[in-house]
This record gives structure tokens, sequence and C-alpha cells, in this order.
């Protein structure tokens, strides 16, 4: 069986990762997170962060910014700024995020051991992100396949990461394969860890992403809120 958490966590610690994104996703983000998540009471969420690895905390980011996005949608309800709606896209499609209409069980159902396909999917988000600022050129490239070749990986993980990181999905395609909206929000959730924010093609990415999942704006300034105190809560 394919191991992804770890997979995950060799490909963050080679030099694919140039951002902030690498420490925290090769561990260091399961365990700032769950500490953050404890301290607030939520000793349920910081074990499982602990236990499961850097997919269960990217599926834990997820999760505060959507409760965060629906806290806020409430407020302006109330006070009636106009701001309330109803978002979502076609349909046919599977992607709503009305505030309040999606539950935690369901964020972590896509990261769960017996679940590689939202597994992979998070990984396959994390790899086309990586590649999104256009540092990792072939010389880059091959330098990344001599780490990961080195590292304590199944063969099996081995191959299926190189074949992921020699075919870097596209953004239609990855969007494409995302089943759900909670899926959609982890997405989005490792792809802003994984990329580097200094460069201006990584705000491009992030913004085309963000419209093609049809995130609502305050929900995607809620996801990037969450990574960014993610990154606090690992080097602080």
């Amino acid at each position: 069986m394919i191991n992804v958490n770890k997979m995950l966590a060799s490909l963050s610690r080679s030099s694919m990762m140039k951002g902030s994104g690498g420490s925290l996703l090769s561990g260091g983000l399961a365990g700032g997170l769950a500490g953050s998540l404890m301290s607030k009471g939520g000793k349920k969420n910081g074990k499982k962060a602990l236990k499961v690895g850097a997919l269960a905390a990217v599926g834990g980011i997820a999760w505060k910014a959507y409760k965060s996005y629906s806290e806020q949608q409430a407020r302006d309800r109330a006070f009636n700024q106009g701001k309330y709606q109803e978002y979502g896209r076609a349909p046919s499609q599977g992607f709503a995020y009305a505030p309040d209409s999606l539950r935690e069980e369901q964020f972590d159902d896509v990261v769960r051991e017996n679940n590689s396909e939202g597994q992979m999917l998070l990984l396959r988000a994390m790899v086309s992100a990586a590649h999104a600022d256009g540092h990792i050129d072939q010389t880059e490239r091959m330098k990344i396949f001599d780490q990961v070749d080195g590292m304590d990986l199944a063969p099996e993980d081995k191959a299926s990461l190189f074949d992921e990181m020699r075919n870097p999905m596209s953004l239609d395609a990855l969007v494409a394969s995302v089943p759900c909206s909670e899926a959609a929000a982890e997405v989005y959730a490792i792809s802003a860890l994984a990329i580097d924010l200094s460069a201006s093609e990584s705000r491009v990415y992030l913004d085309k992403l963000a419209q093609l999942l049809c995130l609502p704006s305050e929900l995607q300034f809620a996801l990037e809120s969450s990574a960014h105190d993610a990154r606090l809560s690992v080097t602080a």
C-alpha cells in the first residue's frame, strides 16, 4: 500500500520546496498545528494531526478556514452587511460552499488512511503548485530525483512519486479530479502551503485555482490566513 504521508514528507524535504511550505509539510506542520489546536481546547483534532501526519494537518487547516468563513458570513448576515451569499458551482459539478453546510467529518474523510484517492489528490496538488512558480527546470528536477532516490521510501512509493514529479497535473486536470467541496478546500490549502509566495507567478496560480474551484473570495482569504497561522505555529 502506498504511504502517501511518507511520500509527502520526503518530497517536502527535497529542494522541490523553495518556500517555507517544505518544513511545514515535512512534519513540522503536523506537530505545530497539533500544538495550536490543543492549546485552543481541540485535543481531539490535535492528537489526530500528530497521529496521521501532514495530510491530516492540511485537513485541519481547511476546516479551520471554513469554520471561520461560516462564522464571518453569519455575522455579516446578522448585521445586514450585504456580504452573505449562497456560493457554489453548477450543481452538476458538485461544488457548494454555503456557510455551515459542511461538517468536520467530511474534511477528515478526504485524508483517511483508507482513502488513497484523496491522499494522492493532495499530493498531486502539492506537486502542481510547486511547479507553478517556474523554479523547477530539468536540472533542478534531476537533483530532486536524486534526493528522493536516496530517501527511506518503499520502491513502489518512489515509483509513484517519480511519476507525479515527471508529469505534474495541469490546473484544469487537477480541478477536474476534485470530487467535492471539502476536498477543494484542502487542495487550495495544500497549494498555498507548497507554493513559493514570493514569486509573482504564485499569486497568479492561486487566484486561478480559486477561480476554477469557485471559491468565494472570503473563503479563499480564510484558507490563506489559516495556512499563514500554520506557518507561524511551526516557526514560532
